[in-house]
């Protein structure tokens, strides 16, 4: 691989190096790691795994540390310890971009309509598609704009399954996104699963309750003040607010509600999840039905 980035030095003064980076077959982002990697001798387990770490971190916009790296590469086949991985990534001057912070949840007070039991009771677990799906409202801010997002996601894959951004946080948005949740599942009724999220008065509204009664779903509500019954959703939120300014452009309110659904795609498709055995939610639900 070294000769490779070798060659790349010595034609960059006639061509640029996009072109020889994809005509020699290496990465343009790993040609400029390995510049700026000490002067020292490097095998090639080196250089291979330097490309592997860089191709990684570039897929995910720089958002990815060391142990997701090294476990989505381990789930692909290729063994590479975490401390190694940051040892390089080190040299490599590669850093996730991002650190964790608290989703900005929506104020929502219960009001006096309609509080359901916590049925799942923390157990964020499902064994089949469409029996579990949580859900939640969170507020996101771009140029003094608030947009209100709402989503659901099913706990068998953590795949997000319905969504929808608006200016006001009402019951038009929540219901958009479970009809949306179906027509993605090729769903006609909800019988048999449980909506689960917390007592905000969109989710104990009667027009809710109704919602239920028309599709079928069983209603779950988290307990009063308590966001970790319904921690999982919650993460991904944080997620959402953590890594789509990274990811895609979001300078404009145009911008969010555009590129929205890309970051949802890329969450779904292309995000690994340490839960999956870092996999994605679309690659983990194919894997298990083709084993069915």
């Amino acid at each position: 691989m070294s000769k490779r980035y070798e060659a790349v030095s010595l034609l960059r003064k006639d061509h640029s190096v996009s072109l020889i980076c994809k005509a020699i077959g290496v990465s343009k982002s790993g040609y400029y790691s390995y510049l700026k990697r000490p002067a020292k001798t490097m095998t090639e387990r080196d250089e291979q795994d330097i490309e592997k770490i860089q191709k990684t971190y570039d897929k995910s916009g720089g958002t990815y540390g060391a142990k997701h790296i090294s476990g989505e590469l381990r789930a692909a086949g290729y063994i590479i310890n975490h401390k190694r991985v940051r040892r390089l990534m080190g040299e490599m001057n590669l850093k996730s971009k991002i650190r964790r912070v608290k989703s900005s949840r929506v104020q929502k007070e219960a009001s006096a309509g309609y509080i359901y039991p916590n049925l799942l009771n923390r157990d964020f677990n499902a064994d089949l598609a469409n029996r579990k799906w949580v859900t939640d409202l969170s507020e996101l801010t771009v140029n003094e704009v608030k947009f209100f997002i709402s989503a659901i996601m099913d706990l068998h894959n953590r795949e997000i399954v319905g969504f929808s951004i608006s200016t006001h946080p009402n019951a038009d948005l929540v219901e958009e996104t479970v009809l949306q949740a179906m027509e993605k599942r090729g769903l006609t009724d909800l019988k048999q699963v449980i909506l689960h999220s917390d007592q905000g008065s969109v989710y104990s509204s009667m027009r809710h309750h109704l919602l239920a009664e028309k599709l079928g779903f069983i209603p779950s509500m988290s307990r009063k003040a308590n966001c970790w019954d319904n921690a999982v959703i919650e993460s991904f939120f944080s997620h959402l607010k953590t890594e789509f300014p990274h990811l895609f452009p979001v300078d404009s309110a145009g911008q969010v509600i555009d590129n929205l659904p890309d970051f949802i795609a890329y969450f779904n498709e292309e995000r690994s999840q340490k839960r999956l055995g870092y996999l994605t939610p679309t690659a983990y639900l194919k894997t298990e039905s083709m084993a069915s």
